[in-house]
């Protein structure tokens, strides 16, 4: 039976307290307000640890930016996250942080309450990434001040250098060949919390501390990026697990939010060693990620294929590295 974690129900109380804190300026109460609102509202994910889904150690590939559409208008993914071991040397290190939410929405317009300057998108044209985090040595979950914008009308491109970047690699988060190569432009921010950030802006300049609010934001962006891909494979669909009605009973009798339910992901013919979804079967090969691509029905006619899991009747995972010709 798989787990419960049940991040966003917890992650509510120590919200709620942080909002109502005397020591929280007013914009930013109503920035934690806003986060509070969407993890009510949320569909829940439970995740794989580290919120990992794909190999990171490759690029991504170049998928049409619709492909980041949310399965729902709302998604909080929670995952485990134990204590890097990577070290401490850097403005973008990491405190240790056990527990993470990824949550993520279709940008709807809705803005913190106080904030005029919305981001430069239109309504419906692109999803937005936030991190609640668990900080162990706090004992309480924290959101970041800003969210990350994936536009769907998603661009390509080499990033350029800098000390985020650099620093990544570094300290082994992120392999060279992935720094190198081109990655999804994301390039537009939502202040959350813009009081905490205009003080790391006045501490740091406003270059460094757009870096930093990468870092903040690059573990559940790529969390996201892995479900979104997921679940466009031919063969993977999610399957919701409801919390037991009884345990919900006793909480509201006691005062206690109800517990969410939550989706997992669920890969066909997985435990029969099946064949592939375009009916050949996977004999003498291993289960591998079978990337979209696209595929020349006649001369003029050309149809996307969709990524899928291929089962495999041997044993192990095969890590296939694919590239989509004329790509950019």
């Amino acid at each position: 039976m798989t787990q419960a974690l049940n991040y966003t129900v917890k992650a509510l109380d120590d919200l709620m307290a942080l909002r109502d804190a005397a020591t929280t300026a007013p914009a930013d109460k109503a920035g934690v307000d806003f986060i509070i609102g969407k993890l009510r509202q949320a569909e829940v994910f439970l995740m794989p640890d580290y919120g990992m889904l794909l190999d990171r150690s490759k690029p991504r590939p170049e998928v049409p930016g619709q492909l980041y559409r949310p399965p729902f208008p709302i998604v909080a993914l929670e995952y485990q996250s134990a204590d890097p071991s990577w070290a401490a040397s850097s403005a973008f290190d990491a405190a240790p942080s056990s527990k993470r939410i990824a949550l993520a929405w279709e940008w709807d317009g809705s803005l913190p309450v106080g904030m005029t300057t919305p981001p430069e998108m239109e309504v419906g044209q692109g999803v937005f990434v936030a991190s609640v985090s668990y900080y162990d040595a706090l004992g309480c979950w924290v959101p970041t001040g800003t969210a990350a914008l994936i536009p769907y009308e998603a661009a390509y491109a080499i990033p350029k250098p800098s000390a985020y970047r650099s620093e990544m690699v570094k300290a082994g988060r992120v392999p060279a060949a992935v720094a190198n190569a081109a990655s999804m432009v994301i390039d537009e921010m939502m202040m959350i919390l813009p009081v905490s950030m205009a003080r790391l802006v006045q501490m740091n300049g406003p270059e460094m501390a757009v870096q930093m609010f990468s870092a903040d934001l690059m573990d559940e962006v790529n969390a996201y990026c892995d479900l979104a891909i997921a679940l466009q494979c031919t063969n993977v669909s999610s399957e919701r697990h409801p919390q037991p009605e009884k345990l919900n009973r006793s909480r509201a009798k006691a005062g206690k939010p109800a517990l969410k339910a939550f989706h997992v992901l669920k890969i066909a013919g997985q435990g029969d060693g099946g064949g592939t979804p375009f009916g050949g079967r996977a004999s003498g090969l291993r289960s591998h990620l079978r990337r979209g691509h696209v595929r020349r029905l006649a001369p003029d006619r050309i149809t996307w294929v969709n990524a899928c899991m291929v089962r495999g009747s041997r044993p192990g995972f095969a890590d296939k590295h694919y590239t989509l010709p004329g790509a950019a």
